[in-house]
């Protein structure tokens, strides 16, 4: 089991937040350099979580708040790797089961396993992709949800890839199941968000599949992408998602689950690019601005607050809540 140490380096970003000691992991990138950090959205405070020459991303924090999972190349491939949160260092271990690819890790609510997007070809990714469980403690993975058992289009030559697992409970697990039209230009024509029984081992369509272009090449429908699952008390049990329509009308949606009431979450905030979390009281969401610089922002759930944004240096990417 390979184990790397890293060093987590503070910075100090003086302005004033206020979304109720609320703390997030997410990816940054500075100098064209993708690391993890760690932001208190109350204080301003950033610390660097990891600081190597690989890419790493896709952090996912496990329910206690002790420890995250993410995605790194700083072995080759696209490998899993877990490290603890608290203290000034910590041990980063490879916990990866295959020699494929990972992406988008997440933990079940009683951290014992992780759900996450698996390709056996690492020079591959899009190919072949499956959910699987893997068990952190063991480094054995099961497949769950196999794409190339679940293709909805009749066109022979469409790629399905299924990715972006969120636990609702510990026996149901949501997923987004996507097409592609070519695998040479891979042009995205439907997104579908379901929910998997792993008791019952069934699949139930949730949102979003509707056929993206009809004959006349008219846009349909809309792609649902970036599932997340709300676990406050106030709205358990409710999906968040976004809504695709053309190139970029995007709108965040939330479904009360099992596949209720479904409406638009009214930001109006024209630099929304999602994902889109709920902590506190809080939309946190993810934004992208005229020359394509994302990061993130905020605002209370009764929408009458101003948003406010993280100062970062750099572009954020896969922001995820710390509980």
């Amino acid at each position: 089991m390979k184990i790397t140490k890293v060093l987590l380096i503070a910075i100090i970003v003086v302005s004033p937040l206020l979304c109720q000691a609320a703390e997030i992991v997410f990816c940054g990138s500075s100098n064209n350099q993708f690391d993890l950090y760690r932001a208190d959205l109350k204080t301003g405070k950033i610390l660097q979580l990891t600081q190597t020459d690989a890419e790493e991303s896709m952090p996912a924090v496990a329910s206690d708040g002790k420890k995250i999972a993410f995605v790194s190349d700083r072995a080759g491939a696209n490998s899993l790797y877990i490290m603890n949160l608290d203290g000034l260092a910590s041990e980063v271990v490879n916990i990866s089961a295959g020699i494929g690819a990972y992406a988008n890790p997440c933990f079940s609510p009683d951290a014992s396993k992780i759900a996450v997007q698996y390709a056996p070809d690492p020079e591959v990714t899009w190919a072949n992709t499956s959910i699987v469980l893997l068990d952190p403690a063991t480094r054995k993975q099961e497949t769950i949800v196999d794409s190339c058992k679940l293709k909805t289009s009749e066109n022979s030559e469409t790629n399905t890839v299924v990715d972006r697992p969120a636990w609702v409970s510990e026996s149901l697990l949501i997923y987004v199941l996507a097409e592609y039209s070519d695998p040479d230009a891979p042009r995205l024509t439907k997104s579908t968000v379901y929910m998997y029984d792993l008791k019952k081992q069934q699949h139930v369509r949730v949102a979003g599949g509707e056929s993206y272009y009809n004959a006349e090449g008219e846009a349909m429908g809309f792609k649902a992408v970036m599932p997340s699952v709300i676990t406050e008390k106030d709205l358990s049990h409710s999906l968040l998602f976004i809504a695709v329509r053309g190139a970029t009308d995007r709108s965040p949606m939330k479904l009360t689950l099992p596949a209720g009431e479904k409406g638009v979450i009214e930001l109006s905030d024209p630099e929304f690019f999602g994902p889109m979390l709920y902590v506190d009281a809080h939309w946190i969401y993810g934004t992208m601005n005229s020359e394509g610089v994302t990061g993130l922002a905020w605002r209370a759930g009764d929408g009458k607050e101003a948003r406010k944004t993280l100062d970062f240096a750099g572009s954020i990417i896969y922001p995820a809540v710390i509980r």
